[in-house]
Order: C-alpha cells, then sequence, then structure tokens
C-alpha cells in the first residue's frame, strides 16, 4: 500500500472510531474503501493479500445493481442507525494527508473543475476540522442470502457457481456518508482569495452540492452534500461451499454455503 494510502486508511478508522459507534465494523472484518467508493452492500468482490496478509486489491465483480435483478436476491435493510447526533473529529496540524482526504473528496464532487487555486489555498490551514452529520448503515441479511446462494446453485445458475468458487466475498453490511462538513483555519489574506473564488464560481459550487461557508476572517466551512452517497466502509464475509447441493433438491436442512468471517487486520 502507497505510504500516502496508508496514513489516509488509518485517519479514516480513527474517523470511525469519533462516528460511526453501534456499527460492527472492525480492522478484522472490514475495509476502508474510498471516499470515493459508490458501490454499496450486496456486492461481490475478489480481495486479493500480500506475503503478509495485507488486502492488496479490492476488485468488484458483480455490484448489487446486478445481483439484484436475479428473482429472490434479499433487498438492502436499513439498519436503523443514523447520525444522531452528527460526529466530529479533528487534526489539529496541516500535513498532506489532511489534504489528501480533502482532495479526494474534491474529486468525488467534481468541484475540481470549476477552481483548483482553492485546493492550493486550503493546504494553509492550521486545523481541519471533519463533522460527517449524515450517514447510516445497510446490510443485506446472511441467511436468506445463504439460502438464495444454494437455491441458485441447485439451479446451475453461472454467475452463481463462479461466485461460490471459494475465490469471492460479499459486502454484507456498509456504512454511507450523504453530508460533511469540514472547517478549515486560515490567514486571513487566504480567506478574502477563497471568499473571491466562491463568489465568482457560487452557482457552479451548488450545482456540485458544495456550500462555503465564511465564518470569520481566519475560519470558513465547506459542506459536501451527496446526492447518492458514498461508502467509505464495507464489511466483508467470505463465500464458500460445505458438503454438496443434494439435500437441498431433496428438501432436506443441508446448507451448502456458509459466509466465513475475513480475517484480515487493516494497518
Amino acid at each position: 500500500m502507497d505510504p500516502k494510502e496508508k496514513e489516509i486508511t488509518q485517519l479514516w478508522w480513527n474517523i470511525y472510531g469519533s462516528c460511526f459507534t453501534g456499527t460492527t465494523l472492525t480492522k478484522k472484518n472490514a475495509l476502508f474503501m474510498s471516499t470515493g467508493n459508490r458501490i454499496p452492500s450486496g456486492s461481490i468482490f475478489t480481495l486479493k493479500k500480500n506475503l503478509f496478509s495485507k488486502i492488496i486489491d479490492k476488485s468488484l465483480i458483480f455490484s448489487y445493481d446486478t445481483l439484484r435483478k436475479t428473482e429472490g436476491f434479499p433487498e438492502l435493510k436499513d439498519s436503523g442507525l443514523t447520525a444522531t447526533p452528527p460526529c466530529s473529529t479533528s487534526l489539529q496540524y496541516a500535513n498532506s494527508t489532511a489534504i489528501d482526504i480533502y482532495g479526494k473528496l474534491l474529486d468525488g464532487t467534481g468541484i475540481g473543475k470549476i477552481n483548483v487555486e482553492l485546493q492550493t489555498l486550503l493546504k494553509k490551514s492550521k486545523t481541519l476540522e471533519i463533522n460527517i452529520s449524515q450517514w447510516g448503515q445497510d446490510l443485506i441479511e446472511e441467511g436468506l442470502l445463504e439460502v438464495f446462494l444454494e437455491k441458485q446453485l441447485a439451479s446451475k445458475n453461472p454467475i452463481i457457481s463462479k461466485i461460490t468458487n471459494g475465490d469471492h466475498y460479499v459486502a454484507t453490511e456498509g456504512i454511507w456518508v450523504k453530508q460533511m462538513m469540514f472547517k478549515y483555519h486560515l490567514d486571513k489574506d487566504s480567506i478574502t482569495k477563497i471568499e473571491a473564488i466562491y463568489e465568482q464560481n457560487k452557482q457552479k459550487f451548488m450545482e456540485f452540492g458544495v456550500t462555503i461557508d465564511i465564518a470569520s476572517s481566519t475560519s470558513l466551512t465547506t459542506i459536501f452534500n451527496y446526492q447518492d452517497g458514498f461508502y467509505p466502509f464495507l464489511k466483508f464475509r467470505k463465500i464458500e461451499k460445505s458438503g454438496n447441493i443434494k439435500g437441498i433438491i431433496e428438501g432436506k436442512d443441508n446448507h451448502s454455503i456458509i459466509l466465513s468471517d475475513l480475517d484480515i487486520e487493516e494497518d
């Protein structure tokens, strides 16, 4: 993993500890995906490890939107967890990691196409406060998923045969984020320049769901609203076979699909 990617991953796990309380995701069963990840729970991946059992590649095989078109595939359920109250965490220093995170958020919104100078100015921030005001969790019921996979396997569905070959993982739970707020502490000159940029391009910023609020001569807030949200974290289970499916065909209680724990630990 690239050193900066590693730092970003570690920082997001710190954000996880401050924000996403009540969820069952841990470093042993879940992965930080990215701030641009739009792939939800219910999707199928391959997860490749290096010699030290660290995940080095997360490749999508079938998305939830594709799989749900197959009759009987379980619907995603809202876990009921929401941002109440909103959480916040602070970076009490200006460093490249904080800017990289902001940069990736900018890439996800397309705001960089409006004005590149803004990113350069924000690098001068002495403190970055992050507030996640809209988030939640969805999941796919594992028992229903196992039954679905067993029935499709028995009917020789080629897609299901592929994803049950022992090399694939299903994202059973996911944390989604729909609104984030960053508060920056900057010098007066930078604030003045940013205010001018925003006023000149306000309509375009609004089109991308971005609001900039100049709180004082030394601080400002940027608010990102994501129409569809992004999934920074997904929880995984490995899809494995156990026994044979003869019992299913004969109507016996003989499950052949097992969703096993993901045995990893992110840095």
